[in-house]
């Protein structure tokens, strides 16, 4: 962290010891402050964020906005999208981003472009997805422990209205007893 963040930083945990707002008074009619809504919002290609029920004041968000600032999140977001090598405990780049890019985009890493490489393992994945439910497999298993757990797991219960295919079991840790559930 750098020394100018670390200083904005200690800024924002002695306001967080000034204590939290009273939202009750916050959205009073007579506040003072004006409209909290349209101070604790914002809206950009049309996706709104209403952080105005948040425990904030203009302050905490000064604060935070100086934070962000001072460790350079707009540069680090920028070099995640390059594929820029910004994991440091892996030494590799976070790729997670190119998931959700178009084909026809680029993201260069060691010279070569993984967009690409990255479609090809979705359109094998939707081949084995058509694959497994015109085959007679009855069960999958899943085995993930964290986000490889609660991800599949929230996946499955939003859309099982909608899902006629293989029933599906999930394994979250490596108690035998749970796999023999």
């Amino acid at each position: 962290m750098t020394p100018a963040a670390k200083t904005v930083l200690a800024e924002l945990k002695a306001h967080a010891k000034e204590g939290l707002p009273d939202m009750r008074k916050a959205f009073a009619p007579n506040n003072k402050g004006g409209n909290r809504f349209a101070g604790f919002s914002a809206e950009a290609d049309g996706l709104l964020l209403d952080y105005s029920k948040c425990r904030v004041t203009s302050k905490t968000m000064k604060l935070l906005s100086a934070l962000a600032k001072a460790a350079d999140v707009e540069g680090k977001v920028h070099a995640m999208m390059r594929g820029d090598v910004i994991n440091s405990t892996e030494h590799r780049a976070v790729l997670h981003t190119a998931l959700r890019r178009p084909k026809s985009e680029l993201v260069f890493v060691g010279g070569h472009n993984v967009v690409h490489d990255v479609h090809d393992v979705l359109e094998a994945m939707a081949r084995f997805a058509v694959d497994i439910r015109k085959s007679k497999i009855t069960d999958v298993v899943n085995i993930g422990i964290g986000g490889s757990d609660l991800g599949p797991v929230m996946a499955t219960l939003a859309l099982a209205p909608y899902h006629d295919g293989p029933r599906c079991h999930f394994v979250s840790n490596v108690d035998g007893a749970h796999i023999a559930d």
